[in-house]
């Protein structure tokens, strides 16, 4: 057999060019392989998928043309199973992109084309095929858990890589639009929502050209297993995208005229209500200024949109705050009155079951709360806003977890301000708290209602210094007279008793008795003061308004003090107390000075007086009837100046240290014109007459002599005045008083008839 030699070299070349061949695809395809694993492995990656002008794809497209083996993504998809990270984002993120470069090329052959991306879809669904594979999936894209349709597949391929062209290929040649869904639930639309930009809408314009109203209707309504439809996925994407300016929502907004359109086939306005409590307080304020927005675009669904965003604004966020209460505690009166416009509930309570009154008054301060009830009294005023009169009435006799309402906590921040002198001292009607609390008494706040510690508020009132306590009754008991306060709440509060088992007037008279000394301690009570205070006056208007008289009595002995008791007598003689209340006020005051044996200095003076004239009285008698006229006045002249200076000193007028030497010297004034006046004559004229004695050189002991017999004289006469005296009282008085008045007048006597000699 001859064996040709021009065969085997043809045949041998044939077998070089074929293991050239292999080794240049071999070579290629590790190329490949390479740039593929260090792409997929790199630790970071700028962006989520790999940009079509990523130079990994080139690079990738050029072996492919070179010759490269499509079989590699095959086999390095089997060689990553291993590694989760990488597997999934070589199978989610990388081979997508390169199907879509590859099939976009033109210069590479279609026969390669088709073979790369039949390596692809294989690489794609392999997981499906190897039920050993050790993971499950949760892919985001179009291939996660779809239809076995490989044009399902390709579909939502289409959809996840913004391919408006395939979309629409696929979307004609589908049978069942609205079941294709994925392991999430999530339906096509609901992968369109969540397309960025423009997008979103290009691809609902098709779907709507494509597909029936019927099937439209069913996507829109769809829920995934998350709850959402695909009206929400797109509303909670744009709320959280975080970019936005939360003040400017254009007309043209692409999310914003998607929705739009997903309203025409019936979308639910609302989001769930776990999403509402995720949002921070500036998504919330986007969430509602796009829906209002939206509202503008699509006016017959504007009752809607208000009912959706009253919703909103009445769910709390995850810090359990409302929007009302933010607005409270950020003193912003505009973002306050736009929120309640739109439908805020004021009675709804924060964690520590404070409500919108509440926080008014524990968070704004001076004329910010007037201001802020005033917005709500005001709105609620307006048609269609009456709900928010009952809001009030409810909100205002709320109580929080401290067993307060508005109206105590209120009660609280005057008593706060009653204590600072500088505002007691204002004219308190002219205050913000006092505007206030009139604002809240006008609108049925209970003054029955009582906190933690049994206080209502006349308890409270009680406690204020000053007129204050005075101003808050003369409201309490206005509002009665024009009816916006019941007369049983008036009843019923004035003689309520607290946890300590005390009513509002023994609270202001204990109040009033912890400033003095016991009784115990003291004989005598200095009440000169004619004055009545504010708790006297309060007091009476207690009694005067219903109060029970027996309240009056402070058992507890530590309260008998010297305020208490001469609060009791104030009472007693004050004109607007109750004739009620001044007996009773008499009885109690009685029973302290019997049982710790006190007089008021006022008595004891009387007492004095007393005993003193009659005393003068039997003086008067003794004295000569020619001289009563000039001691009467200079008594009464005497007695009016010390009158008068002493009570100067008392006012404040005087000091007591120039009191005292007026009283002194006008007593010895006094003394002198009406006992010393005779002998002061009759010195005088011993002088007169030593003097002419001695210049006549006369006896001195005559003068004497005279004296003697002048005396004598006098006695004689005092001796017959007490006789006759005697004789007329011998029949009314009994005989110690005669012995005492005969004493006295002789006494008398003996000082106005003295010698000249006592006088100097």
């Amino acid at each position: 057999m001859v064996i040709d030699s021009s065969v085997l070299v043809s045949n041998a070349n044939k077998l070089d060019k074929c293991i050239n061949k292999n080794e240049k695809q071999d070579k290629k395809g590790k190329q490949l392989s390479n740039i593929i694993e260090r792409k997929v492995k790199k630790e970071k990656h700028k962006h989520e998928k790999p940009r079509s002008r990523d130079g990994t794809l080139k690079e990738c497209k050029r072996l492919f043309k070179e010759g490269a083996s499509p079989e590699v993504l095959t086999k390095l998809e089997e060689s990553l199973r291993e590694q989760e990270k990488y597997h999934r984002y070589y199978v989610q993120c990388f081979l997508p992109v390169l199907g879509e470069v590859i099939e976009r090329s033109k210069k590479t052959p279609n026969e390669t084309k088709n073979q790369v991306i039949s390596e692809i879809t294989k690489s794609c669904l392999s997981r499906y095929n190897e039920q050993d594979s050790g993971y499950g999936s949760d892919f985001e894209d179009e291939i996660n858990g779809i239809s076995d349709s490989d044009n399902d597949v390709q579909l939502l391929n289409a959809i996840q890589n913004g391919n408006n062209r395939k979309f629409r290929k696929y979307l004609k040649d589908c049978t069942n639009v609205s079941g294709i869904i994925d392991e999430k639930g999530n339906n096509i639309l609901h992968l369109i929502a969540s397309l960025k930009k423009k997008q979103k809408l290009k691809f609902l314009d098709t779907l709507i050209k494509i597909a029936n109203e019927k099937n439209l209707v069913q996507l829109v309504d769809s829920e995934n297993q998350e709850g959402k439809t695909p009206f929400q996925v797109a509303l909670i994407n744009k709320i959280i995208k975080g970019k936005h300016d939360s003040h400017t929502i254009q007309d043209n907004d692409n999310t914003l005229k998607f929705l739009a359109k997903l309203l025409k086939y019936g979308a639910k306005l609302s989001l769930p209500t776990e999403d509402l409590e995720k949002l921070s307080k500036k998504q919330n304020e986007y969430y509602l200024k796009f829906l209002d927005k939206l509202g503008e675009k699509k006016p017959e669904i504007k009752t809607k949109v208000e009912e959706v965003i009253a919703h909103t604004i009445n769910t709390p966020d995850s810090n359990d705050n409302y929007q009302l209460h933010l607005a409270i505690k950020d003193n912003d009166k505009e973002r306050f009155e736009e929120l309640l416009q739109k439908g805020a509930d004021i009675s709804l309570k924060d964690t520590d079951g404070n409500n919108a009154l509440h926080l008014i008054v524990l968070e704004l301060k001076q004329k910010r709360k007037f201001e802020f009830l005033n917005i709500i009294l005001n709105v609620s005023k307006e048609e269609e806003k009456e709900y928010l009169k009952a809001q009030f009435k409810k909100a205002i006799n709320a109580e929080n977890t401290a067993k307060q309402t508005p109206l105590h906590q209120l009660f609280q921040h005057i008593k706060e301000k009653n204590e600072n002198r500088s505002c007691t001292d204002k004219k308190f009607e002219k205050t913000n708290r006092y505007k206030a609390l009139k604002l809240f008494l006008q609108n049925c706040a209970d003054i029955t209602a009582q906190d933690k510690e049994g206080n209502n508020i006349l308890h409270d009132t009680a406690l204020l210094k000053g007129e204050q306590k005075i101003s808050c009754l003369k409201l309490i008991s206005s509002l009665v007279k024009e009816k916006k306060i019941s007369e049983d709440q008036l009843s019923k509060a004035v003689n309520t008793i607290n946890g300590e088992e005390r009513t509002p007037l023994q609270v202001a008279l204990i109040k009033k008795a912890e400033k003095g000394n016991h009784l115990s301690q003291m004989k005598t009570i200095f009440d000169l003061g004619k004055k009545y205070d504010n708790t006297t006056k309060f007091c009476a208007k207690l009694l005067e308004i219903g109060a029970d008289s027996r309240s009056l009595k402070l058992k507890d002995r530590e309260f008998h003090t010297e305020k208490y008791y001469c609060t009791l007598r104030n009472l007693e003689n004050y004109s607007k107390t109750p004739q009620e209340g001044k007996v009773k006020a008499k009885e109690l005051r009685k029973k302290l000075e019997e049982k710790y044996n006190v007089r008021t200095f006022s008595k004891k003076c009387q007492r004095i007086l007393h005993k003193t004239g009659n005393g003068f009285k039997a003086a008067w008698k003794c004295i000569d009837p020619g001289r009563r006229a000039s001691i009467l006045l200079s008594i009464t002249v005497a007695t009016t100046i010390i009158t008068m200076v002493t009570l100067s000193c008392f006012q404040g007028q005087i000091a007591i240290g120039a009191a005292l030497p007026i009283i002194a010297i006008t007593g010895v004034v006094c003394l002198i014109f009406t006992l010393g006046l005779s002998g002061i004559r009759k010195h005088v004229k011993e002088l007169t007459n030593d003097q002419q004695t001695s210049k006549d050189n006369l006896p001195t002991a005559i003068q004497p002599e005279n004296v003697t017999e002048q005396q004598n004289l006098a006695n004689n006469s005092a001796e017959q005045e007490v006789q006759r005296s005697s004789n007329q009282l011998e029949h009314t008085e009994s005989p110690a008083t005669k012995m005492n008045d005969i004493s006295i007048s002789r006494q008398l006597y003996g000082l106005i008839n003295k010698p000249s000699s006592l006088a100097l």
